[in-house]
């Protein structure tokens, strides 16, 4: 499989946490490696921070967007090309 760059954006409580605004990491075009990829920068608790291994896809209370695009509105497998840019937003809560 082909090796991609990816940009990832995080923000609110996941840019606090891992106290970082952006990443860059290489992985092999699907989300899953993207996450991964990117926990061994920000460290293993990432993956279940974003990622939902038991149903296999990203958590269903993260707003994930590939080039502006949310993932949930996108049709099969999601597949990084290189120069994507991923922003990942955490729930948001408050009154």
């Amino acid at each position: 499989m082909t090796t991609v760059s990816v940009k990832i954006l995080l923000f609110a409580t996941l840019r606090s946490k891992y106290k970082t605004r952006e990443l860059t990491v290489a992985c092999n075009g699907t989300l899953l490696s993207m996450i991964e990829s990117a926990a061994k920068l920000l460290g293993p608790e990432f993956i279940d921070d974003v990622y939902d291994r038991k149903k296999g896809k990203a958590r269903n209370d993260m707003i994930i967007m590939v080039n502006g695009r949310n993932i949930k509105d996108l049709e099969g497998e999601i597949t990084l090309k290189d120069n994507d840019v991923v922003a990942i937003f955490p729930p948001l809560a408050g009154g």
